[in-house]
C-alpha cells in the first residue's frame, strides 16, 4: 500500500502526467520534486522504493511492460503500447533522435497497436474488443476518430497497415478483415477472409504471436500466422477481392514472429521453440523454403550464462522466450533477438543472432552476441539497428544498439 501511494504521489507531481508534454528538463525537475516529497518514506521503502523511483524517472505513468512499438517511416514519430490486459497506455514519442526520445502525449487507447506510414493514424484494440482509430496528426493531442465494427464477437488479435496506408488489416481468432482507409474517420470494410486455426496436439496453450500479421513492402501480399504449420500468404493486390495464395510449410511448431525482406522476395520466421525458417517468394503462389536453422534456444543463454535457469523450480513460472526478427535495410543480413528471463532474479538476457542472407534466401555463417537485459517483448526498430524492450513489471523501456 505504501509503495502504491508513493507511485501515485510521484506521478501526480509530474507535470507531464497532467499536460501530456514531456521534456528532459521538466522530467528531471519532476523527479527531484518527487524524491523530496518521498523522502519520509525512504526508510520504509528502502531499495525497492529507490528502484521504483529510477523507473519513474525515465517514463512515469506506465506501470505495465512494453507490448509493442510502431514507427512512422516518414516522420520521427514512435507510438508505444503498454499493458497486458484491457485498455493499455499508448504513448506518442518524438524519436528524431532515438537516443533522446521525448514523450509528446499519452492516451488509454489499448493494445496491440499499429501506426499508419504517414504517422497520422493509430489503430489500437480497445476494451470493447474492436479496433479504435486515433488521429495523431498533432502528436501532442491524440483524438479518437471512430471504432470499427465488423459484427464479430470474438477477440481481436492484431492490426497492420499496408505500406501506402490505404488498407488496414485486423485479425480475429480465425478471420481477417480488410478496411479501406482512404478516409480514416470513415473506414469501409472491403473484404472478410476466413483463416481457420490449426490446433496443436494435446491440451497446451496456443502461443499466438504478437506479430502474426504483416504486409509485404510492395503491399500486394499479406502474411498471417494462425496455428501450427500455418503461415498463409494472401494476394491483396485488389483488397476487395483478396484471396488465399499459398500456405507455407512450417516446422511442426507455432510461428512467433516473421518479417519480409526489404525487396519482398524473402520471408523469415522464427518458431516458438527456436527454429528459424526462410522462404523464397520469387513465385509467391509457390513459396519455397530456402533455409532452416534449429536450436536457437539451446544457444540463447539465461542471465546466469547457463542454458538452464539458476533456480529451476521458481523458473517454472518464467515466461516463454520472446522473439523479434528483421532484415537489415539492405537485405543482406537477418537478425533474430531471443529474450530469456529468470523470474526469480527479475532479470533477462537478449541473445542476438545474425546471418548473412543471399538473394536466393540461403543463410551464411551466423554470429551471436548477448546483453543482460529483460525484454517483455523485444522490438527491432526498422532501419536503425536498435532494439526496444521493457522489463516485466517495469515503468520503463530502453533502447540499445545492435552489435
Amino acid at each position: 500500500m505504501v509503495s502504491l501511494a508513493a507511485s501515485a504521489v510521484s506521478a501526480r507531481l509530474d507535470p507531464a502526467w497532467r499536460t501530456g508534454r514531456l521534456s528532459l528538463p521538466r522530467l528531471r525537475r519532476a523527479a527531484l520534486i518527487s524524491a523530496a516529497v518521498a523522502a519520509p518514506l525512504a526508510l520504509v521503502l528502502g531499495p525497492v522504493g529507490y528502484g521504483m523511483w529510477q523507473d519513474s524517472y525515465w517514463h512515469p505513468a506506465a506501470d505495465e511492460p512494453l507490448e509493442t512499438a510502431a514507427f512512422s517511416p516518414h516522420k520521427g514519430i514512435m507510438v508505444t503500447a503498454f499493458g497486458e490486459a484491457i485498455d493499455g497506455t499508448d504513448m506518442v514519442w518524438d524519436v528524431t533522435d532515438l537516443s533522446r526520445p521525448q514523450r509528446l502525449s499519452q492516451f488509454e487507447g489499448g493494445q496491440p497497436m499499429a501506426l499508419s506510414p504517414d504517422g497520422r493514424t493509430v489503430a489500437t484494440i480497445a476494451y470493447s474488443g474492436q479496433a479504435a482509430l486515433w488521429n495523431v496528426a498533432d502528436p501532442r493531442r491524440p483524438v479518437k476518430m471512430t471504432t470499427l465494427s465488423d459484427g464479430d464477437g470474438s477477440k481481436l488479435e492484431e492490426l497492420a497497415f499496408s505500406p501506402d496506408g490505404q488498407i488496414l488489416a485486423t485479425a480475429r481468432y480465425d478471420r481477417i478483415f480488410l478496411w479501406d482507409m482512404a478516409s480514416p474517420a470513415r473506414p469501409r470494410l472491403l473484404r472478410t477472409l476466413d483463416a481457420p486455426v490449426t490446433y496443436p496436439a494435446g491440451d497446451g496453450p496456443i502461443p499466438f504471436s504478437q506479430r502474426d500479421l504483416a504486409f509485404s513492402p510492395g503491399g500486394t501480399i499479406l502474411a498471417s500466422a494462425t496455428g501450427t504449420d500455418q503461415v498463409t500468404l494472401w494476394n491483396v493486390t485488389n483488397p476487395a477481392h483478396a484471396y488465399r495464395m499459398a500456405t507455407l510449410d512450417g516446422a511442426g511448431d507455432f510461428i512467433q514472429a516473421f518479417a519480409f525482406s526489404p525487396r519482398g522476395n524473402l520471408l523469415a520466421a522464427v518458431t516458438f521453440h527456436g527454429t528459424v525458417l526462410v522462404y523464397s517468394l520469387a513465385d509467391p503462389a509457390r513459396p519455397a523454403r530456402t533455409a532452416t536453422v534449429r536450436g536457437l534456444l539451446t544457444r540463447a543463454l539465461y542471465p546466469s550464462g547457463s542454458p538452464q535457469p539458476e533456480e529451476t523450480p521458481l523458473c517454472a513460472t518464467c515466461q516463454p522466450a520472446s522473439y523479434a526478427v528483421a532484415f537489415t535495410p539492405d537485405g543482406h543480413a537477418l537478425t533474430v533477438v531471443v529474450d530469456r528471463e529468470e523470474m526469480s532474479a527479475n532479470s533477462g538476457r537478449d541473445t542476438i543472432f545474425d546471418w548473412h542472407v543471399t538473394s536466393a534466401g540461403t543463410l551464411g555463417a551466423g554470429t551471436a552476441a548477448a546483453r543482460d537485459v529483460a525484454d517483455f517483448q523485444p522490438v527491432i526498430a526498422p532501419g536503425d539497428r536498435t532494439v526496444l524492450g521493457s522489463p516485466p513489471g517495469s515503468h520503463a523501456w530502453h533502447a540499445w544498439p545492435l552489435p
